[in-house]
């Protein structure tokens, strides 16, 4: 890789900005400057400072005599407190100035994580559903919350490599006013170096960059599936397999990250060295050759200290480019997730009196053959329909097209003569509630679990908890503040489906659909959740899928699903 993907990636990085956050840009750049011009007044005041310092005679003749005659001052001495003590003055400012740019940068990068963390998060929540299901959610956890960190890292040093380059443009300017001969020799042995470094590291670190995002994605998939399987290894006890793969993935992370930051160094330590030695091979060229070193005292203390701003500038400088080239990956993988497809849910009113309608609607996932195949059938309002067929039919698929979460490939659906569109999308959505056969609570109370999504309105919770029949059961507990536990660990099977009924009728749904929900209870308690359900649901459209006969003897109609098409119950 070549040194010019800096350009690129602060391109990439300025175009997927905001409006506002690239004036805000802007502002830190001017700031950036102004800060630079300071650090070089600051080393430009030293030399002067020290001349007369160390020899007041120079007040009698110049432009130093043309400034204390500015000021009428009348004796040396004076003169050279003053100018001390402006110096202290300044020095001051320059403190806290470079307080404030610090504070400043650092707020914008995290104004930076802030702005694509969300903005991630909401493209995330906005991709059709047929596409989330085809990739690994610790992928968006990773990149949502991980790579929107590095990315603030990126603006970060984007910003540092901008004052460090505007400082040292002008602190170079300055020492080739002052020596124009000495200063080009310094050069032509920094940019020799500094080249070297550049095309050594930038590639090995945009390598080690790519393998510490991967080990990262790596780490965060093996914990959220082994604690999703928490119960399953404790009783297999495979925790061996697990624990070698995290460590292995954790050794590749630490070595990528160990590799980029003893390279980012190594710089440092050879030009400061190198810098600092040649200096003091002048003083000692000229003691040599002179056997005076007074009349160089003040050039070489600004020039030492123009190196000992310079050198950690060049060092800060190839961190930073190579803190750029790093991260590239990261950006790479938060550009791609902001170009993911996404759905417009709109609100269109939608009204829902009559029934529901699927006119020859087919569907398949984007890997392999059709799951669904010109599939027609209605739903009438307060209909009681059961849908059935052996694993694997096409069953939960066809329910996820008839509540909005699927989007056909062919054919249409109409609520009441009004085709289902992205205009009226989530209008339909808002009226389905919907129990899955694996529940997940997350470790909260019952009322954030019940309310999840919807503004917590305790009246409503207790009415869904008492339609539920778990309400006399929290009551032996703390109400509607009884902790669930991760995952609803500390709920029975039963307890955690009524829990999950409760959330679907919080929102008092027109349509109520079961998936599966009781599948996983014993006979007498899925008989009792069932019972339950069909007295909640009697003014409400109920779709049942199930597998036991049982669970759907109740209901009005049934419509058997095989191999992606209807047919005879």
């Amino acid at each position: 890789m070549k040194i010019n993907v800096i350009a690129p990636t602060i391109n990439k990085l300025y175009r997927l900005l905001s409006p506002k956050h690239r004036t805000y840009l802007w502002l830190l750049v001017l700031l950036t400057i102004g800060f630079s011009l300071v650090e070089t007044l600051g080393i430009s005041a030293i030399m002067p400072f020290i001349s007369i310092a160390s020899n007041p005679d120079l007040l009698d003749g110049g432009i130093y005599k043309k400034a204390f005659d500015l000021f009428n001052f009348r004796e040396k001495d004076i003169f050279i407190i003053y100018f001390g003590i402006a110096i202290i003055i300044f020095y001051l400012f320059r403190a806290v100035y470079n307080i404030m740019h610090t504070y400043l940068i650092n707020r914008y990068s995290m104004a930076i994580k802030k702005f694509f963390s969300v903005k991630l998060f909401k493209v995330i929540l906005s991709i059709p559903y047929r596409a989330y299901v085809q990739k690994n959610s610790s992928d968006f956890i990773s990149v949502t919350n991980n790579e929107a960190q590095e990315l603030s890292n990126l603006a970060t040093n984007i910003l540092q490599l901008s004052t460090e380059l505007f400082t040292i443009l002008l602190i170079y300017i300055l020492m080739l006013v002052i020596n124009l001969m000495m200063t080009l020799v310094l050069t032509v042995i920094l940019v020799i170096l500094v080249f070297v470094f550049l095309i050594s590291l930038v590639n090995k670190n945009k390598q080690l960059g790519a393998k510490h995002v991967e080990a990262s994605r790596k780490t965060v998939r093996i914990l959220r599936e082994a604690f999703g399987n928490y119960k399953f290894i404790k009783l297999k006890g495979n925790k061996k397999e697990l624990l070698v793969n995290y460590e292995r993935a954790m050794h590749d992370a630490a070595v990528a990250r160990i590799t980029a930051n003893t390279l980012s160094v190594l710089p440092k330590s050879i030009l400061e060295s190198l810098g600092f030695s040649l200096l003091i091979a002048v003083v000692i060229f000229i003691l040599a050759r002179y056997h005076d070193a007074s009349m160089v005292i003040p050039l070489i203390s600004m020039y030492a200290l123009a190196l000992y701003r310079i050198l950690p500038s060049i060092h800060r400088i190839l961190s930073n480019i190579n803190a750029v080239a790093y991260l590239q990956r990261s950006l790479d993988h938060v550009e791609e997730a902001l170009n993911f497809s996404v759905e417009i849910d709109g609100n269109e009113p939608l009204e829902f009196n009559e029934s529901v309608k699927l006119d020859n609607v087919s569907f398949s996932y984007a890997e392999g053959g059709e799951v669904l195949s010109n599939i027609s059938l209605a739903v009438a309002k307060g209909e009681k329909i059961a849908i059935v067929g052996e694993s694997g039919g096409g069953k939960s698929t066809l329910v996820d097209i008839i509540i909005g979460i699927h989007k056909p490939l062919s054919g249409e659906i109409s609520i009441d003569g009004t085709p289902l569109s992205e205009k009226n999308i989530n209008s339909w959505r808002k009226r389905i509630g919907y129990i899955p056969q694996s529940i997940y609570l997350f470790d909260g109370t019952v009322a954030e679990n019940v309310a999840y999504g919807f503004e917590s309105n305790e009246e409503k919770i207790i009415d869904a908890l008492k339609k539920a029949n778990i309400m006399n059961f929290l009551e032996t507990k703390n109400g509607i503040h009884t902790r669930v536990g991760e995952g609803g660990i500390q709920l029975s099977g039963g307890q955690l489906q009524r829990i999950g009924i409760a959330r679907a009728l919080y929102d008092d749904p027109d349509v109520l659909v079961l998936d599966e929900a009781t599948s996983a209870l014993d006979t007498e308690t899925e008989a009792k959740i069932m019972d339950e359900i069909y007295t909640t649901s009697e003014n409400k459209t109920l779709i049942v899928i199930a597998h036991r006969l049982s669970t759907v003897e109740r209901c009005q109609r049934k419509i058997r699903i095989e191999n992606g098409k209807t047919a005879a119950p």
